[in-house]
């Protein structure tokens, strides 16, 4: 029987119990093995004869997949597949597939409800409030959001799902992407902004949507913060480590810029003594930018579906390395 290992603390915790895994692994004569609670060692032993690895988040290095020798598929049950040796894995001829489209509209839905709450300031509004304070003043200034330019950084998927629910809010909109091709800027309706630094002169908001990879890690740092307008607001529901947490504490006390709506962050779980916490201008949540009961569900069927497939002897049909085909990909 062949064997699927599941892995990553924050997969045990989305999914808390594993019997529908188990039920779908059947369809492929497979069993579904568990390893939370292994440590390195335990966890690179079990490898050896695994034939996939379902992963959210828990780095599969080089070394890991070195000692694979039977492993078909390296599925993460995520958009992102940041914890990957993605190069080690093409080099093993190893297909990495990611879950690209279960939670598009969730994420851009997050995005604008953090865009609303933070320059409507509700993290602010609501605590006076309890206190008895019934008055607007301590808000000032919120502004309309007519005109105001909303700045897009990644117009993948996610991107492209916000750009009609912003404009439904009479927003203009902007992006950074030297991966798209101009006709989807077209299409969309978006200006097409060339240099991040341009963007971010010209927008009132920042939304980050674009994957972790080594050109994006601390894409936003001070510098980057000191040219963002002083009444503006960034957005994060991507990766933690896209911005310099550091810096952002600094830009948010020091008022280079109004507020920020961060979803993720560098470090996770957070820590109670966050720095970022403190700080009265920013909202934060806890990774939960993914979610609807809808969106968890197709998670676990995509999920299964492509390993399933894969194990059956099918090609992947989220892959992000293509590149393996006709050159290093084994078939067991």
């Amino acid at each position: 029987m062949k064997k699927i290992l599941f892995a990553g603390d924050r997969l045990f915790m989305k999914f808390g119990e594993l019997e529908y895994f188990r039920t779908r692994a059947r369809e492929a004569d497979a069993e579904v093995v568990s390893t939370l609670g292994m440590d390195d060692r335990e966890f690179r032993k079990a490898a050896e004869d695994t034939s996939a690895i379902a992963v959210i988040a828990r780095r599969i290095s080089s070394d890991i997949i070195g000692a694979m020798k039977r492993c078909e598929l390296i599925m993460t049950f995520s958009v992102g597949y940041d914890c990957v040796d993605l190069a080690a894995a093409t080099k093993a001829g190893i297909p990495v597939s990611n879950s690209p489209t279960y939670c598009s509209d969730d994420v851009a839905n997050h995005v604008m409800t953090l865009i609303l709450a933070v320059s409507r300031k509700l993290h602010v509004i609501i605590p006076e409030v309890s206190r008895g304070n019934w008055d607007y003043k301590y808000t000032k200034p919120i502004t309309n959001y007519r005109d105001k330019v909303l700045g897009i950084v990644g117009l993948g998927k996610i991107g492209r799902q916000l750009v009609p629910k912003a404009k439904g809010f009479g927003m203009r909109i902007a992006a950074y992407d030297p991966y798209i091709a101009d006709d989807i800027f077209e299409l969309l309706d978006v200006k097409r902004v060339y240099e991040l630094k341009d963007l971010l002169e010209l927008s009132d908001y920042i939304t980050i949507n674009a994957p972790l990879t080594p050109e994006t890690r601390h894409m936003f740092g001070k510098k980057q913060f000191l040219r963002m307008k002083t009444g503006s607001i960034i957005i994060n529901t991507a990766r933690g480590s896209i911005i310099d947490q550091g810096a952002l504490v600094e830009a948010l006390t020091d008022g280079m810029i109004a507020g920020a709506g961060i979803d993720v962050l560098e470090k996770e779980p957070l820590a109670p003594d966050n720095p970022l916490l403190s700080v009265p201008s920013a909202l934060v949540t806890p990774h939960i930018a993914w979610y609807s009961e809808e969106s968890f569900e197709a998670n676990k069927v995509l999920g299964m579906d492509e390993l399933v497939t894969v194990l059956n002897g099918g090609r992947p049909r989220h892959i992000v390395n293509p590149e393996i085909f006709g050159t290093t990909y084994k078939r067991i």
